[in-house]
């Protein structure tokens, strides 16, 4: 039985989803929730005795107590036709001792209570409930995820996708997202629902962004480049950074040209990135001159050498009484190995160094090095980098 979808049963009939009242429980033939526990109007049978917020099987708490939900990357405040927003669930209980995680959203507008936008995601555990133009479309969990004893998860790799042409109806739309924080015990104390919503009116900004990528330099630096046309009112891109796709960091600010007649080209540098380790996500954020923005979509860069930086620090050439010395900046405690060779391969001088977080020097003695004259290589090997350096000896 799936943790998330504990109901209270008191008695079982075969047909599905039907719910019957008896002694003020919820009865299923099949213990899974049916769609729309979102919280959202226009449920899927509304007259069969279904409660909302997953409430029918989920605790007898008070909806949102002892935790909260959200969703980080929906828009709020206003949306642009076409959009596609990356965004993420979190759910977080009060106190570390939750073992079952479920979610669902769902998009409706304000008018007539009918679905906006369309869901989807790469999230394996996640799938769509319904299918457009249904009203009980949404996007939930498939499994329910489970975790070592917490007081948070997220569920990320999630998606909706603004209409391109909205309807009258559309000018405003409304987010309803529900998390649920399960103990695992297969009953249902010890699980708790939260809710929230967001909302959102159709706006557009007078930009088209044209074309937006990342590009790996080096092991140390990303170009960003992008294009823009109909820059009308823009007044600035915000280039922001994350490694998770929760907590973004602004790391620069390009000034739009704003000439709304011809296309803009434009290029950024983000010079440290090897300080992150693993993939590093990009996104741009186009401010107008009245203050609203919106989002480029996401750009995702693997790095190749995570997490260190090495640089020669010493004078050409080497001799046996000038020493090689580097510079190398770790994200991380590490141990490195350092390997001297001459130009047939004959190993000169091998040593291991422990790295500490921050800056390091590491010095290669001239006199263990200096018996053979010309071109040497020095190689540093660590987790996840390889790196050479070309050393003239004398």
């Amino acid at each position: 039985m799936n943790f998330f979808y504990k109901s209270r049963i008191t008695l079982a009939v075969a047909i599905g989803f039907l719910c019957l009242v008896v002694a003020s429980s919820f009865v299923y033939e099949n213990p899974t929730c049916p769609i729309d526990y979102t919280g959202a109007p226009k449920a899927l049978a509304p007259n069969l005795g279904r409660t909302r917020f997953c409430t029918g099987c989920h605790g007898d708490f008070t909806i949102n107590s002892f935790g909260s939900v959200q969703a980080i990357g929906l828009p709020a405040g206003t949306y642009v036709p076409g959009q596609a927003y990356n965004f993420s669930v979190k759910i977080n209980h009060n106190t570390a001792d939750k073992t079952i995680w479920g979610f669902a959203v769902k998009a409706v507008n304000t008018a007539n209570n009918n679905v906006v936008g369309t869901m989807s995601t790469t999230n394996g555990s996640v799938t769509v409930k319904g299918t457009a133009p249904l009203q009980t479309m949404e996007l939930s969990h498939e499994n329910a995820a489970a975790s070592a004893a917490a007081n948070t998860y997220t569920y990320v790799n999630l998606k909706w996708t603004a209409p391109v042409s909205p309807v009258a109806n559309e000018n405003s739309i409304r987010f309803y997202i529900t998390g649920v924080a399960c103990d695992g015990d297969g009953g249902e104390g010890g699980d708790y629902v939260y809710t929230t919503t967001l909302d959102a009116a159709l706006g557009t900004l007078p930009i088209t962004l044209q074309s937006f990528q990342a590009k790996l330099q080096n092991e140390n630096s990303v170009k960003l480049n992008w294009q823009t046309e109909q820059e009308n009112n823009t007044a600035r891109f915000e280039i922001e950074a994350s490694s998770n796709h929760e907590k973004w960091q602004r790391i620069g600010i390009v000034e739009a040209k704003g000439n709304p007649s011809i296309k803009q080209s434009y290029a950024f540098t983000h010079s440290n990135a090897a300080s992150t380790s693993g993939s590093l996500l990009y996104r741009l954020k186009m401010v107008d001159k009245d203050g609203a923005y919106t989002y480029s979509p996401i750009q995702t860069i693997m790095l190749k050498n995570v997490g260190i930086t090495i640089q020669n620090m010493s004078a050409q050439p080497m001799s046996k009484n000038a020493n090689s010395i580097f510079k190398i900046v770790s994200n991380n405690s590490k141990m490195i190995e350092i390997a001297v060779s001459d130009m047939s391969g004959k190993m000169l001088y091998r040593s291991n160094a422990s790295l500490k977080e921050g800056t390091n020097q590491v010095v290669i003695p001239g006199y263990k090095v200096a018996k053979t004259a010309g071109i040497i290589y020095i190689r540093f090997s660590a987790a996840g980098i390889e790196k050479t350096f070309k050393q003239m000896v004398e």
